[in-house]
């Protein structure tokens, strides 16, 4: 080979080099967005208490706890941390700066530092739309010039409450205002570019400590636009979602452009059908298919979030102390969309179970089974079989009586032994003379067959080999 040969040869070799790690770089440059398992909703709980209870979170197979607002917020009338009768001051911003009633700065890096020594994340609760009420401050001096981020009007929209939540332009534009709150939340205004400045400065703040992602609170009341703009000095590497209370479907689902997640109130609406008495649990097989749910790669999802618990409000969307659990069983028991568990609920030992569940099953698909296909009498509306590939199972019985039968088949499980997550006890699934498979051990090798209690949620894994 002659040198000019030589070097274009050469050349070549270099140029695919380079072009080969160009695309190497390319691809581990570009993280995808962040996914949670189960997050732990700390609600209205002090930093320090968090930190404290961080071994029994972990135990507990949560890997994401979300805080409530940390920032600065008026005084409260009950210790934050151990009561939450106020809990809603804590929606209530005076300045971004953390010095809230939960704990300052301090204790919140030493939380979010404990955590990821365990690695668990934590999602600070964030409150955009607008500020606390004024009546806090007459005496500190006139409005606006109280609040520290925002002392002059401009910043404010018309002092004028919402009248009509099915105006969309009242919704976005108008005061947030109740019968016990007559003078109302001052609204910012969004759309300024130094509003926008102070909230991305804020969230910045919050990433520089640790925080691994962000809920963002009421976005029905900010334009669409406007929270594109303050999301996008979000990395992609953090997990974030919008706390969307939609009429329906399509108000939902409106901010999915803006936010990877939006919280799944359609979802909560078909459980409390489904569990009510008379209800149906067939009825939620697949859900979003016929949208009374969010699809999953959109939804956060619980059977109770703090809204749905606060007493006053919300109480078409409350649940039997025993449906609750069931409920949020169901939640962790399919494999679409982000759980959600509210701290009042987190350490419940069926809840517990179906976060352990959930965890394992992360990656494995889904399939409803008909109760026919697995005994005469299992075809009920008081019971769900959900499949987890041919790895896991979950069954839920609303009913007040036991389901008992001596002979049940298993066609969707491999063959195998399973474990039941809460109650710790073995299932097992072989085949039957006729070639089906069939659940031929219940706990005893004496039986096979099905035997679940009254108002009892199962979780199965298969065991390892």
């Amino acid at each position: 080979m002659d040198t000019k040969n030589r070097l274009a040869f050469s050349f070549l070799i270099t140029w695919v080099c380079t072009c080969f790690l160009a695309l190497i770089i390319g691809l581990t440059s570009n993280p995808t967005p962040a996914k949670a398992d189960v997050i732990y909703h700390a609600f209205d709980e002090c930093f320090a208490n968090v930190t404290a209870k961080l071994p029994e979170v972990q135990a507990a197979g949560y890997n994401y706890i979300q805080i409530s607002p940390p920032n600065k917020t008026p005084s409260r009338e009950d210790d934050a941390c151990t009561s939450d009768k106020y809990w809603y001051i804590q929606y209530q911003p005076f300045d971004y700066v953390l010095e809230g009633n939960l704990g300052n700065e301090q204790d919140l890096k030493d939380l979010i530092d404990a955590a990821h020594e365990r690695g668990i994340k934590v999602i600070a609760d964030v409150v955009f739309n607008h500020m606390a009420n004024y009546r806090f401050y007459k005496d500190v001096a006139p409005f606006p010039e109280a609040y520290p981020l925002y002392p002059k009007k401009e910043y404010f929209r018309e002092a004028k409450c919402i009248s009509n939540y099915n105006n969309s332009y009242e919704v976005e534009n108008d005061w947030l205002c109740s019968p016990n709150d007559k003078e109302g939340l001052p609204d910012l205004r969004t759309d300024l570019p130094y509003v926008q400045q102070k909230q991305h400065e804020y969230m910045q703040k919050l990433i520089a400590l640790g925080v691994d992602g962000f809920r963002f609170d009421a976005v029905k009341h900010i334009s669409v636009e406007d929270l594109g703009k303050i999301v996008e000095v979000i990395p992609e590497d953090k997990f974030y979602y919008g706390e969307a209370i939609g009429r329906n479907f399509d108000e939902s689902m409106k901010y999915i452009p803006v936010f990877p997640k939006v919280t799944d109130f359609q979802l909560v609406n078909t459980l409390k059908s489904a569990f009510v008495y008379g209800g149906d649990l067939r009825s939620l097989v697949n859900p979003a298919d016929s949208q009374r749910a969010l699809p999953g790669d959109d939804a956060v999802t619980f059977a109770r979030n703090h809204d749905t618990w606060a007493p006053g409000q919300f109480d078409n969307w409350k649940f039997d102390k025993n449906d609750l659990v069931l409920a949020t069983a169901y939640v962790l028991g399919r494999k679409e969309g982000t759980p959600l568990i509210l701290t009042f609920d987190a350490f419940e030992p069926t809840i517990v179970a179906g976060t352990k569940f959930h965890e394992k099953m992360m990656g494995e698909s889904q399939y409803y089974r008909n109760g026919n296909e697995i005994a005469e009498s299992a075809d009920s509306p008081n019971l769900l079989f959900i499949e987890r590939g041919d790895k896991g199972l979950t069954i839920i019985n609303k009913a007040a009586e036991t389901f008992d039968v001596t002979a049940a088949k298993m066609p969707g499980l491999g063959v195998g032994c399973y474990s039941e997550l809460q109650y710790d006890f073995e299932m097992c699934v072989d085949y039957g003379g006729d070639g089906q498979k069939y659940i031929n051990k219940w706990g005893s090798p004496n039986r096979g067959g099905i035997n679940i209690g009254p108002r009892t949620a199962l979780f199965f894994v298969k065991n390892e080999a």
